[in-house]
């Protein structure tokens, strides 16, 4: 008969960089082992709990939830004057006992925090009900004394004594439910303190259970247990003083193993199974309550509204009546600017949309938005005018949570909030990005710090980083490990198992090299492992009631917000609802050149309330010169631009929707500019669609227009019409032929042609593959509209606002610096008394300018700066003398005077840079004596300042340093050229080669070949292993620095037979294997020689995409759309989990991987492709 034993004591992956258990293996392997239930105790967390509770679930185990804590005995439990810690196990009998758990391990990470998480017993005692409490190990309490004892340190004979006080304690408090462990891994401590163990448990009427400290599946993984410490200790494997195991136990062993072990007391075994029968927690998952509005009461007594509880602080009910009342006094507000023989319909459609969000009880969300949008509008804090399907509703609108009108423009409320499909309200807000944490910050005082907490994220161990990994530890040469780590395929979702099928080489090393083989088996144990926790940027909870109720909390190292111990795709099985915060910044830019504007033209531009249809910004966009553009900046959008030569706002909507892979590669793009341009004849299948896809030249371009056209032809409702939609997204061949037929005989039912009813289906079915959230188009497209207003009506005062943000990236700002010669505006350098903190728009002679920022100079941080800029407000200074007499020298110290110097700040002054930087000593002393001077003034009994201006010196000035060295201190300072570039004065004769500028490698595939003209900034010179001497050259051209490497030929080459102080031409093969490009250096050449060289540009293609399966891989091209990038990382932030995502972004030189495992559902899926980001292609697991 097989002994009834339960594992208690079990590390999950969850115990970080320590727990190799993967949770969903461990579920099959105990339900293998024949168990009925299994617990989890992980170190000092409860991270998770959900995943463990579920996927035992699934198979059909009995969870039984639990930690191991980390508490100690001091009576102050954030107590730092001791570092003790410890061990003790929890598990939870019922409800009560996990609100406990949950509490305490709250409690650990907020208060108790010290190196670990901890709890003291005071706290533990105050909240022991519905809690197992078990010894735990031998760093457990009662362990540790009794060892003390055995070894006759410190406590000598008392540690018996002492740990027989430490059960009586616990006994005490936890009466039955209080267990000694004991642990059989043939550990020496634990031999010497079995017999104790017993006596104590014989004396105090304690019973023992026997467990197994597992941290491992197979005894056969020890190995790479051991591993996986030396990566969490960063340690080598074989270092002889680094912490080990010394025996290979800690896995999960069968009921028929541990009854072996515990043989002679039978049972302490048969006790799991008592406790398994104590601990009945059902946690109900699934079924997430909005939250209502804290606020409803306040509000309501602002407005004179007679409530229906007024003495309930959280009632639906009361929500409702505010929600209903602002949702109608919002659109009123608005439909001052709409025709008034539209009202009805807009009366009507809110009326619907107020009826379905109460009815799915989401009022309380909708006010918790309302509430923090216009706040942070109160503070200042621009938001944009909507995201995502949000930008569908009209009571979202009225409540000013967006800024587009959904009713123009065919945006549908089932799109965001399906009657027939009850899901969770999705909104999510952009916020300038400088100023998204004050708004974060008002959630958090408003509804309590207790209430509010951002989502933990987890960052693992995956693919090629756990073979770098293991590598490092097992101490083989990193570039040994980096040829064996860049082997795995270019397949950026692929894991180590298909690696090794698909790459003959991988599977050679690993079967014929010991080496090899060792990395392989300890990363194939350690993939996708937790490796570290964190939160993610966007991802808010709020909750009426303290949100370890529902969740246990948090607390990020050097963070004073809190973060959910359950990770995104929890939330919602707890029953807590995501906000999402995104910085956008975009909108960062938009409010910079607003200020500015405000500065030099002395008025605000709202605008909001600016013609949509203005001709003249239509046709600017029609130019080309998106650069700086949201969404529309990149160079294919640039091209599409003048192809397409958008005249209407729904033009740039479609812009934003088609230019994706799947519209590109299908000719869906193709098509609708040679319809927007008349070479295309506009043909509708029915004249009922006509309305339909006017907009769109008679293209399918959204998905609303699916549902419309299922909705019009179909006889579907838009609920039913949106189902059919999510149906067709997913091509299942049952469903669609149910569906098709459905829709024929609705269509019959409306009088339509049978046969061309099917045909309409097919096509629909077609392009709804590629079909856009024309809310969230629609929404972002206003953002462009935004800038391009602004680019057009106010050029100067936009490029400074883009430099402003893009300060510190130096490839960005060349591009602007083009762009600013191309609109005819100067960039002026950095000027004492002319040039603001940030890029400054100005006028010279008429001629408008753009001034460098002084905070952007390297160096001179903005203390300083904002101090200069502070004195400034009292007048220009007048000369250098004015200037070291008014400023503060302890904040304007040497540094920060030198590099005003070299960037040209001071050169008003009439002093050359070189004989400043010459006499800075001299100087830095006088500004030294004129600060001591005001001091001094300032203590004096009167504050007689009149001696402030007696520091009067004079330096002696002198020649200017050579052009090329003036030129060299700005770049030094400012991150690039200013006045002038090195290669000014070889332009004609570059005009004759066909070169590539290192600003255009994002758009080069593999295979290219490429001249570059560059200068030699630097070579650095190193000797391989093999003893040879090779060179890194940094080369740079007209916009940025790339590196090359020279082997011993060419760098003999390049030094003996070329002037590298002149020009030189460098032919190049850009290969690409997906995770990096490399240049490789084919030829050295003179200008002259370069003349006739022949090259070959090829473009990097957008991939087309295929249908999703898991595990998923997405691709983004960076050249093309670098919001996507930003929107794309901003959502994967939301949604991490297990889920082997990978995401591909095609960067300048290189191909970036983030191994960013995710939790993919339909809903991220659906709101990935509100960004136009579209599965590349489905990868088997």
């Amino acid at each position: 008969m097989k002994p009834n034993f339960t594992h208690l004591h079990l590390h999950t992956e969850y115990s970080l960089l320590d727990g190799a258990n993967k949770i969903k293996k461990l579920a099959k392997e105990a339900k293998a082992l024949g168990m009925s239930a299994v617990g989890m105790s992980d170190h000092g967390n409860m991270f998770g709990a959900i995943d463990f509770y579920k996927a035992m679930k699934s198979e059909g185990i009995k969870p039984i939830i639990g930690m191991e804590c980390y508490i100690h005995n001091s009576d102050d439990i954030g107590d730092k004057s001791t570092r003790q810690r410890f061990h003790l196990c929890l598990f939870a009998k019922n409800d009560i006992g996990y609100k406990n758990l949950m509490f305490l391990s709250s409690k650990a990470y907020i208060d108790g925090f010290y190196y670990y998480p901890r709890i003291n017993k005071e706290l533990l005692f105050s909240h022991s009900e519905g809690i197992i409490c078990t010894s735990a190990c031998l760093q457990g309490e009662v362990n540790w004394e009794l060892n003390l004892s055995e070894r006759n340190l410190n406590n000598g004979a008392k540690g018996y004594e002492k740990a027989f006080q430490v059960a009586s304690e616990y006994k005490q408090v936890f009466g039955e439910d209080f267990y000694l462990e004991i642990m059989r891994h043939g550990i020496g401590d634990q031999f010497r303190i079995d017999k104790q163990i017993v006596q104590i448990s014989k004396a105090l009427d304690i019973k023992i259970i026997a467990t197994n400290d597992t941290h491992y599946l197979h005894q056969e993984d020890a190995e790479a247990h051991e591993a996986f410490m030396c990566i969490a200790m960063n340690k080598l494997y074989d270092d002889p003083k680094r912490m080990r195991h010394s025996v290979h136990e800690f896995y999960l062993k069968s009921a028929q193993d541990m009854a072996k072990l515990f043989a002679d007391i039978p049972e302490a075994l048969e006790n799991t199974q008592e406790i398994v029968d104590k601990c009945n927690l059902e946690i109900k998952l699934g079924n997430p309550t909005p939250p209502n509005f804290k606020f409803a009461r306040t509000r309501a007594k602002e407005r004179g509204l007679q409530l229906p509880f007024p003495n309930e602080e959280y009632s639906l009910e009361n929500d409702i009546v505010l929600f209903e009342y602002e949702s109608i006094r919002g659109l009123e507000e608005r439909l001052k600017y709409v025709p008034k023989a539209s009202h009805d319909e807009y009366r009507d459609r809110l009326r619907v949309e107020i009826d379905i969000i109460s009815k799915m009880k989401f009022p309380g969300y909708m006010l918790i938005v309302w509430d923090f949008v216009a706040e942070a509008k109160k503070m200042g804090v621009p938001v944009g005018p909507g995201r995502g399907s949000a930008a569908g509703s009209l009571v979202a609108y009225a409540l000013t949570i967006t800024d587009i009108d959904p009713i123009p423009y065919g945006l549908l409320f089932e799109r965001f909030l399906n009657p027939e499909r009850v899901s969770m309200p999705d909104i999510d807000m952009d916020f300038c990005q400088a100023r998204r944490q004050d708004v974060l910050d008002y959630v958090i005082n408003a509804y309590g710090r207790s209430n509010v907490a951002q989502i933990i994220t987890f960052g693992k161990l995956l693919a090629k980083g756990v073979l770098r990994d293991v590598a490092r530890v097992l101490d083989i040469p990193y570039a040994k490990a980096d040829a064996f780590a860049k082997l795995i395929p270019d397949e950026l979702g692929i894991d180590l198992k298909n690696s090794y099928e698909k790459e003959p080489k991988i599977a050679e090393l690993v079967q014929n090299d010991p080496l090899y083989a060792r990395i392989w088996r300890f990363a194939l144990a350690l993939e996708g492992l937790n490796r570290n926790a964190g939160t993610h940027a966007a991802g808010v909870v709020i909750s009426n009631e303290p949100l370890w109720q529902k969740t246990p909390l948090f607390k990020p190292t050097g963070q004073d917000t809190l973060a959910t111990q359950y990770n995104g795709k929890h939330i919602e099985d707890v029953d807590l609802i995501k906000f999402d915060f995104l910085g956008l910044k975009t909108l960062t830019v938009i409010e910079e050149a607003l200020q500015l504007i405000e500065k030099r033209h002395g008025k605000r531009i709202n605008l909001v309330e600016q013609d949509i249809n203005d001709s003249k910004v239509y046709e600017f966009i029609s130019t080309g010169k998106t650069l700086g553009l949201f969404q529309i900046e990149s160079t294919g959008m640039q091209d599409l631009a003048k192809k397409l030569k958008p005249s209407t706002f729904e033009d740039v909507i479609a812009m934003v929707a088609l230019y994706r892979p799947g519209p590109m590669e299908s000719g869906m793009l193709d098509d609708f500019v040679e319809r927007k341009q008349g070479r295309a004849k506009i043909t509708y299948m029915f004249d009922e669609l006509e309305p339909i896809l006017k907009p769109t030249y008679g293209v399918i371009v959204y998905q609303e227009q699916v549902m419309q056209i299922v909705q019009t032809i179909g006889g579907f409702s838009l609920g039913g019409a949106d189902l059919v939609r999510r149906a067709m997204g997913k091509k299942i061949k049952e469903d669609m032929d149910e569906l098709k037929g459905d829709f024929v005989a609705g269509a019959i039912k409306k009088g339509f042609d049978v046969a061309k009813a099917g045909e309409l289906f097919d096509l629909i079915v077609k392009f709804a593959g590629y079909g856009f959230n024309k809310s969230h188009s629609a929404a972002y497209a206003m953002v462009t509209f935004y800038t391009s207003y602004l680019k057009y009506y106010y050029p100067t005062e936009f490029m400074a606002g883009l430099l402003s943000l893009d300060k510190d990236n130096t490839d960005k700002v060349v591009k602007y610096v083009e762009e600013l010669k191309s609109l005819g505006i100067g960039l002026l350098g950095t000027d004492i008394n002319r040039s603001a903190l940030r890029f400054m728009a100005d006028e010279i002679d008429e001629k408008k300018v753009v001034f460098f920022g002084l905070g952007a100079i390297k160096g001179a941080g903005e203390v300083a700066i904002n101090g200069i800029l502070e004195v400034r407000k009292d007048g220009n200074f007048k000369d250098l003398n004015d200037f070291i007499s008014r400023i503060d020298g302890s904040k304007v110290n040497k540094r920060v005077i030198e590099v005003l110097i070299k960037s040209g700040a001071l050169d008003s002054f009439g002093y050359t840079r070189q004989a400043m930087i010459s006499q800075i000593e001299a100087i830095v002393e006088a500004s030294a004596k004129a600060t001591q001077i005001k001091k001094m003034a300032v203590n004096s009994l009167f504050g007689d300042t009149s001696d402030m201006n007696m520091v009067n010196f004079t330096i002696n000035n002198m020649p200017e340093y050579e052009p090329l060295r003036v030129l060299e201190l700005e770049k030094e300072v400012l991150g690039f050229y200013i006045s002038g570039h090195p290669l000014d004065g070889y332009k004609q004769s570059l005009e004759k080669i066909d070169y590539t500028l290192s600003s255009e490698f994002e758009e080069l595939a593999d295979g290219s070949i490429i001249l570059v003209i560059g200068l030699v900034e630097d070579i650095t010179k190193k000797i391989s292993k093999a003893g040879k001497p090779f060179g890194i050259a940094k080369i740079m051209d007209l916009h940025g620095t790339i590196e090359l490497m020279l082997f011993e030929n060419r760098l003999k080459e390049l030094e003996e037979e070329f002037d590298i102080t002149k020009p030189i031409a460098f032919k190049l093969k850009v290969s690409k294997d997906g995770t990096s490009t490399r240049l490789s250096l084919m030829k050295i050449e003179s200008l002259k020689d370069a003349k006739s060289e022949k090259v070959k540009i090829i473009k990097e293609e957008i991939i087309e995409v295929k249908e999703p399966k898991s595990p998923l891989l997405f691709n983004i091209n960076f050249s093309e759309n670098m919001t996507q990038v930003e929107d794309f990382y901003r959502l994967s932030c939301q949604f991490t989990g297990d889920f082997p995502l990978h995401l591909k972004i095609k960067s300048k030189l290189v191909d970036i991987v983030l191994e960013t495992p995710l939790f993919v559902d339909e809903h991220f899926i659906e709101k990935a492709k509100t960004i136009g980001v579209y599965l590349e292609e489905k990868l088997e697991a």
